[in-house]
C-alpha cells in the first residue's frame, strides 16, 4: 500500500492489477480484435486523456492495419463521480464514414459518456463500429452501452494508474490502484 498526498488530502493507493496483468491482457485484446477485424483496416479512435496509455499498447499488439485518431471528451472536472454533462473538448480530424471504427476507452462507469460519443460518432455512418475499454465498471452503468472488448472488470472503487487520473495526478503509474480516501 502506497500512502501519498494530493491537494493536501492524504490518501491510500492500493494495487488492483499490475503492469504485467495489464501486458498481459492487452495482448489478449489485440488478438481477439485481429481475429474480429481480419482483412479490414481499424480506425481506432482514442478517448483522451485516460486512454492515451492503452491505446498506445494496444495499437502495438494488434496485427492488423490501423490507423488513429483522437477525440477528447469531458464529464468529470476534477470530481470522482460523472457530472453527467459530456462536452466535446476535441473532435475527429478525419472522417469516419464508411469506416470500421474501434473506440479505445480506458474506463467505462455510468456508460453516459460513451453513449453520448456512440451516438455522434454512428450519425457520421461507419461501416461498423465497436467499443474496447480497459476497465468496465458494469455495477455503475446507468445506460445500456454496448461494450464489445473488456480489458478487466470491477464493480466499485476510484481508480488511478496506467493513464487514469485523480485530477491530472496519478496517470504516469505503470500499474492500476484503487484510492481510498477519496
Amino acid at each position: 500500500m502506497t500512502t501519498t498526498n494530493a491537494s493536501d488530502v492524504k490518501l491510500s493507493l492500493t494495487p488492483l492489477f499490475s503492469a504485467g496483468e495489464i501486458a498481459a491482457r492487452v495482448a489478449e485484446l489485440a488478438t481477439q480484435i485481429d481475429k474480429d477485424y481480419q482483412g479490414r483496416e481499424i480506425l481506432m479512435i482514442a478517448v483522451l486523456k485516460g486512454s492515451f496509455l492503452f491505446i498506445a499498447d494496444l495499437i502495438r499488439a494488434v496485427k492488423t492495419p490501423t490507423i488513429i485518431d483522437f477525440v477528447r471528451l469531458a464529464s468529470y472536472g476534477s470530481a470522482t463521480q460523472s457530472s453527467g454533462i459530456i462536452e466535446v473538448r476535441k473532435d475527429l480530424e478525419m472522417s469516419i464514414k464508411g469506416k470500421d471504427v474501434l473506440v479505445v476507452e480506458d474506463i467505462v462507469d455510468s456508460g453516459l459518456t460513451l453513449e453520448s460519443l456512440r451516438n455522434m460518432l454512428l450519425n457520421r455512418q461507419p461501416a461498423s463500429l465497436k467499443i474496447c475499454t480497459l476497465i468496465d465498471k458494469q455495477a455503475q452503468r446507468v445506460t445500456n452501452v454496448p461494450v464489445d472488448y473488456i480489458g478487466f472488470s470491477m464493480d466499485n472503487g476510484f481508480i488511478v494508474g496506467y493513464g487514469l487520473d485523480l485530477d491530472e495526478r496519478y496517470r504516469d503509474l505503470p500499474d492500476i490502484r484503487v484510492v481510498e480516501g477519496v
